[in-house]
């Protein structure tokens, strides 16, 4: 979908900001800010089922100031660089996390490496490999707060160990006063049945966060199969369904039922369904109990990142009976925790920046359906990356001089040829800072000449591909620069803000130092990103 085309749908919902669309700083310091990102969450969800919600979604867009024009701003859309550009204020070609995984130049050749793996640490809570920011390459909002106010507390949860890592900081677990619950991380793993974290931040589980996982998994799966929760008045809402181009083409209705052979046991249901959320929530609601997040002088910081409407949507897609339900059931869920934060912080004493990872690109057989170009690969980009690169041999950072420039450039000629291939971009051109088309400035910004994200980056190329392009045998999936990928929610609710529509653009870059001003905490100079409550 057209930026301009999707502006029109925002703008005609939204309506017209109001007079007076800056937004003023609350009087007096909040005690505790949340950090909502929802992952693969987009404004055309939000909008396509405005009129369901009536809980924590209700709240938010009633309450909140929103930026209606709100964006990554970077190409590379996935996961990891989704939850560190918001946390740090700037950019993947800065913070380093330019992927889910990325390929290292190590020994003359190509290593993979994964954004939070950590060979020097260990899971805690559970067996198997620990996790880490080491990746990470810059200081974010959490490890601000710290260093200036050492009796804060920052606690980070997710459904999945890279958001959870990279929206808690870098900095050491402990904060400069030494205090051994400075910062929590946590993030669910359904092969050890509960919430997980590693040695990097401390040696073992806390009492409170083991007693919790004992239970957890029983308790959001009192029911053996999910059933939708939608109005039946609203079920039109969704596209039709069934669809057969959904899922794998079998388990494409309801009811999804733990002992479907999708699944393999209740944990593994609860990663794939609306019930990972819901886990995500009451441990956030422990946390706020069991450290009295704010509660005490602070102000402290509690991310949380929300993983089922990814999970659902890979799967599904974003238009299919299973997202909206899944949005249905989380709006009930966050209308609830609302009201548990309101009775233990103070509905005057929080504050709630929402925003979202990427976004993802309808289903292309539905894009069909609806008369748009869509096309589904799934060996065709294999065989025709290696017809182009026959012959040569990875590139790496050593590879300088004008021929090898020239090969990189006959390689970008080459991949062009294929019709679904829109641009090919030597890293010359990445790596300059010569006037460029706005696609190229979008990968700069997720340029790192030392960590490469994708295939053909081994040859020193970066790929475009024909927007409506998936490279995905079933689902869907995102991680290009086009506005479905890039156009995410980003509002600032409580503590004194009023609630508005703010026209102008926006970036998630913007969130950092904007929370930041609202916490009263100074932020470095030379951000990417820019605080939001300036004229």
């Amino acid at each position: 979908m057209s930026r301009s085309i999707l502006l029109v749908v925002l703008l005609a919902v939204l309506g017209c900001a109001p007079e007076d669309s800056s937004m003023d700083a609350p009087d007096g310091e909040p005690s505790l800010a949340v950090v909502l990102v929802i992952d693969q969450l987009t404004p055309e969800l939000l909008e396509r089922y405005d009129a369901v919600w009536t809980g924590g979604f209700r709240r938010l867009l009633d309450g909140g100031y929103r930026f209606s024009d709100a964006v990554h701003d970077h190409a590379i859309t996935f996961t990891s660089p989704g939850h560190a550009s918001p946390t740090t204020g700037v950019v993947p070609a800065r913070h380093g996390i330019v992927g889910n995984s990325w390929r290292e130049w190590r020994d003359g050749m190509w290593e993979s490496v994964s954004s939070v793996a950590d060979p020097d640490s260990d899971l805690v809570g559970g067996s198997g490999s620990g996790s880490s920011p080491r990746n990470l390459l810059v200081d974010g909002l959490p490890d601000w707060l710290l260093e200036q106010r050492p009796g804060s507390r920052v606690v980070s949860l997710s459904g999945k160990s890279t958001a959870g890592v990279l929206m808690g900081g870098r900095a050491a677990p402990t904060s400069p006063t030494g205090d051994p619950d400075a910062r929590h991380v946590y993030w669910f793993s359904a092969s050890n049945e509960g919430f997980v974290t590693s040695t990097h931040y401390r040696e073992a589980l806390p009492d409170w966060v083991e007693a919790f996982n004992r239970t957890i998994v029983e308790r959001v799966t009192t029911e053996d199969c999910w059933e939708p929760l939608i109005p039946e008045e609203f079920l039109d809402l969704s596209r039709r369904d069934p669809a057969e181009y959904e899922s794998d083409g079998v388990h494409i209705a309801f009811p999804h039922c733990i002992d479907d052979d999708a699944y393999r046991g209740a944990a593994h249901f609860v990663t794939r369904t609306p019930a990972l959320d819901v886990a995500t929530l009451e441990l956030a609601t422990e946390a706020i109990s069991e450290l009295e997040l704010g509660q005490r002088e602070g102000p402290d910081y509690l991310s949380l990142a929300l993983s089922a409407t990814d999970r659902v949507g890979h799967e599904w897609g974003p238009f299919s009976r299973e997202q909206f339900d899944n949005l249905v059931r989380l709006d009930l869920e966050l209308g609830r925790w609302f009201e548990r934060l309101d009775q233990t912080v103070g509905p005057d004493r929080y504050v709630v920046a929402l925003t979202s990872d990427h976004g993802v690109l309808p289903l292309p057989e539905y894009l069909e359906e609806q008369g748009m170009y869509g096309l589904r690969l799934t060996s065709e980009l294999g065989e025709a990356y290696s017809e182009a690169s026959e012959g040569l041999a990875p590139s790496g950072p050593e590879h300088t001089g004008e021929d090898h420039a020239a090969a990189r450039a006959e390689l970008a000629e080459r991949l062009e040829r294929v019709e679904w291939v829109e641009a090919g971009m030597p890293f010359e051109l990445l790596a300059s800072d010569t006037p460029a088309d706005s696609f190229v400035t979008l990968y700069r910004k997720s340029f790192h000449p030392e960590r490469l994200s994708t295939r053909m980056a081994n040859h020193g190329v970066e790929t475009r591909l024909v927007e409506g392009t998936l490279v995905r045998a079933t689902g869907t999936t995102h991680g290009v620069p086009y506005l479905h990928d890039r156009s995410v929610p980003l509002l600032f609710y409580g503590a004194g803000l009023e609630a508005g529509v703010n026209p102008d653009p926006a970036r998630t870059v913007d969130l950092a130092p904007t929370l930041g001003r609202i916490l009263g905490v100074s932020v470095p100079d030379g951000l990417d990103g820019r605080d939001l409550l300036s004229p």
